[in-house]
């Protein structure tokens, strides 16, 4: 029995420890090892600042039987002084024993205005169990919609040919006619 194999029945013994320490944490869990690879849903610092004032008022996830299409309708209620906007909203999904079946993650784009209350609805294809009866989900990301910074004026383009409107035209770049 040369260090080789000393060398190797000394790797083996920690892989082994490793392993077995790993199923334990994972048993001990109470969640199994969902809770293990899904780790806790944690809310961004800005989100937490804007919470007080917007909250998720109703949620609801449904699987239908057939088709893996999920729809999700949130209510979100805007009680703060800002706009804010992409919203982000974290589902966690529950099986009729209670049991986590996993997360969904939907970002309401839309701006949700100041002392307003607003809808809204995703239809979306996702590989979900259709077991699912039960979503628990809260808002965990949005931002402070800001006023654009260009703004677009649309009227009626002016004439060519008139004096009056000479001050008013861009000037021209390239050869003139």
């Amino acid at each position: 029995m040369n260090g080789k194999f000393w060398a190797n029945v000394g790797l083996s013994t920690v892989v082994f420890c490793l392993l077995a320490f790993a199923v334990s944490k994972i048993s001990a869990s109470s969640t199994g090892i969902t809770g293990v690879l899904l780790p806790e849903i944690t809310v961004s610092e800005s989100a937490e600042e804007l919470l007080h004032s917007v909250a998720l008022v109703s949620s609801v996830v449904k699987v239908p039987k057939q088709g893996h299409m999920v729809d999700a309708s949130f209510s979100i209620e805007n009680k703060g002084t800002h706009d804010i906007k992409n919203v982000k909203i974290i589902c966690t999904l529950f099986d009729a024993a209670g049991n986590e079946q996993g997360r969904t993650k939907w970002v309401v784009f839309d701006t949700v205005t100041s002392q307003n209350t607003e809808d809204f609805t995703f239809v979306d294809k996702m590989f979900i169990s259709n077991s699912i009866v039960r979503s628990d989900c809260k808002i965990v990301d949005m931002q402070i919609a800001k006023a654009p910074k260009v703004e677009a004026h649309y009227g009626a383009a002016s004439g060519h040919g008139n004096s009056d409107d000479a001050e008013h035209t861009a000037p021209a770049y390239g050869s003139q006619h």
